[in-house]
């Protein structure tokens, strides 16, 4: 980050490995592949996988507002379970003995498959 706490680089586990340099500044990467708090996750999904990163920092104006990884992504869609008479989708461990908004009981896994990559 600069002085206006803006991100300007990241170093990844490849920049240590490969890269020579005595800091961060030297070494890190100035492309910052980033998304913001809006972006959808089947987006974020995909540059994942089709960039062969690991983790995305989310930035709003240029702030780092936190990091998404694969392992979010996994957790995420192993937790979401839908309704499938309304279509709520819920957040929980386990699923669900009802849905909340229609009080039906045919709850189960989302159907949409986000793909961590290899």
């Amino acid at each position: 980050m600069n002085d206006d706490n803006v991100v300007v680089g990241v170093v990844t586990e490849y920049d240590v490995i490969s890269k020579k340099g005595q800091t961060v500044g030297e070494i890190m990467t100035h492309g910052v592949i980033s998304i913001t708090p809006d972006t959808d996750l089947e987006e974020v999904s995909h540059i994942l996988v089709h960039e062969r990163i690991k983790r995305l920092p989310v930035l709003d104006q240029g702030k780092l507002l936190g990091i998404v990884s694969r392992a979010d992504l996994v957790k995420e869609v192993a937790t979401r379970w839908v309704c499938l008479v309304c279509g709520e989708v819920m957040h929980s461990e386990e699923q669900p003995e009802q849905c909340p908004r229609c009080g039906a009981s045919n709850v189960a896994a989302a159907s949409e498959s986000v793909s961590p990559g290899s």
